[in-house]
């Protein structure tokens, strides 16, 4: 890649809903050779998706999160078990760890008792391979851009998601966010052909649900990994929370960190972090323990995610 793709990326990573004119613009070129820029990302799977930002709770869904510690399973039983928690479970987000818990998911149900029969389905589906599993609800979760890949020395920008009020909206709105989850770049004129609905409606709805922040953003999934990084979650454990606020603020500064999360069930805050190796994953501990001296416990481990989607 070169500078071009570089600055192409770094406008989809935020705005992935932007227009190839206004990227061109941003990005000082020619709007055919971006078009021919972004088809060669997409070919080569450096761009993977694109997918909108959503406020779940102003919807009126819960969020919770899913471990399962596993008895080893075949790649084929592993292949089937992920198929089985897209379409039947149908979960938003799959991931598999490199740690104790195998995989997790993120769920999104307007109650969390509808979390004990997604627990049903899953126990039935693995009988016995099921070791353990660990449920967390998820308080407050926050993302950033990927700062470490542009030449970015910190964040100045990020979107956080907290419980709010639900807000009003209807059924073709849902239908319209449904076909965003699927693809943040479809026109409005895609969508209305796609839903039989007239391409004005689609363009007010769409205003409006920014407008009311339901759709915080929209964001281009990009393959880290291809570009040379790997990724770690960090769950951090703190004698007192007398700090909790000052680490919050560091990572809304630290380029490295793509996203943030507290919640209710084990430790006080979770931060994922995107890094070139383990050496300079080591750095960004240091620099934690160094700077936060009540930090207990920092327990890392790297994720691989399977699925990614704010409304599946």
């Amino acid at each position: 890649m070169d500078k071009l793709d570089i600055s192409i990326l770094q406008v989809l990573d935020w705005k992935g809903r932007t227009p190839i004119n206004k990227i061109a613009k941003q990005v000082k070129s020619n709007k055919d050779v971006v078009a021919y820029r972004i088809k060669k990302l997409e070919e080569q799977g450096i761009i993977k998706r694109y997918f909108p930002v959503l406020d779940m709770y102003k919807l009126g869904y819960h969020t919770s999160r899913l471990y399962f510690d596993m008895e080893e399973l075949s790649e084929a039983e592993e292949k089937e078990f992920v198929q089985f928690l897209d379409i039947e479970i149908n979960a938003g987000l799959i991931f598999r760890m490199d740690r104790q818990y195998l995989y997790g998911i993120f769920l999104w149900k307007k109650s969390v008792y509808d979390i004990e029969e997604v627990i049903k389905k899953i126990k039935r589906k693995l009988g016995k391979k099921l070791v353990s599993y660990q449920h967390t609800i998820i308080c407050t979760f926050r993302q950033y851009p990927k700062d470490y890949l542009f030449g970015n020395s910190h964040h100045e920008l990020q979107r956080s998601l907290e419980p709010t009020e639900k807000v009003q909206y209807d059924e073709i709105d849902f239908k319209i966010l449904k076909q965003l989850a699927n693809d943040a770049r479809l026109s409005t004129v895609q969508i209305a052909q796609n839903l039989k609905i007239p391409q004005t409606t689609v363009s007010n709805k769409i205003k409006i649900l920014e407008k009311k922040v339901v759709i915080l953003g929209y964001r281009a999934e990009i393959d880290f990994i291809k570009l040379g990084f790997m990724n770690y979650f960090l769950e951090i454990y703190l004698e007192t929370n007398e700090n909790l606020n000052k680490i919050e603020a560091w990572a809304n500064q630290n380029k490295n960190v793509v996203w943030l999360q507290k919640i209710i069930g084990t430790c006080d805050i979770e931060i994922e972090v995107e890094v070139k190796d383990r050496t300079e994953l080591e750095s960004l501990l240091n620099e934690l323990r160094s700077k936060f001296k009540n930090i207990r416990k920092i327990i890392f481990f790297s994720q691989e995610y399977k699925k990614l989607t704010f409304l599946p």
